[in-house]
């Protein structure tokens, strides 16, 4: 035989657990900088929340101090109301400070009769 017949397949056998991996790798890393980057937006989103609480409280114990205000004062602080209520709506209520709880009431007791 001369050899010049159909070629036999050659099957070539690669290792790609080292790719594999390192693949592995960079998903665990890219995860860990998402965590951390979602982490420091919440964080974020916390603060917003709580100085828009502390700006409206603010603008409260102003208006409170000054009394009556005159028309134009009045109506540039209903519009700084507007816009910090604005934001505090877009920034949610990232800690759960808005949500009103409950009063808790004290648990009934209902007396035991003794048995006999």
């Amino acid at each position: 035989m001369c050899g010049c017949g159909t070629p036999s397949p050659t099957v070539v056998y690669v290792d790609l657990s080292p790719v594999l991996a390192g693949i592995a790798d960079l998903k665990n890393l890219l995860e860990a900088f998402m965590t951390e980057a979602n982490d420091q937006l919440v964080e974020l989103k916390v603060q917003l929340a709580d100085t828009s609480a502390d700006i409206l409280a603010k603008l409260d114990q102003l208006t409170a101090q000054l009394g009556s205000l005159p028309e134009d004062a009045q109506a540039t602080l209903d519009d700084i109301k507007a816009q910090v209520a604005t934001l505090d709506t877009t920034v949610g209520d990232a800690d759960g400070s808005d949500a009103v709880t409950p009063p808790v009431e004290p648990p009934t007791e209902t007396p035991v009769e003794p048995t006999a």
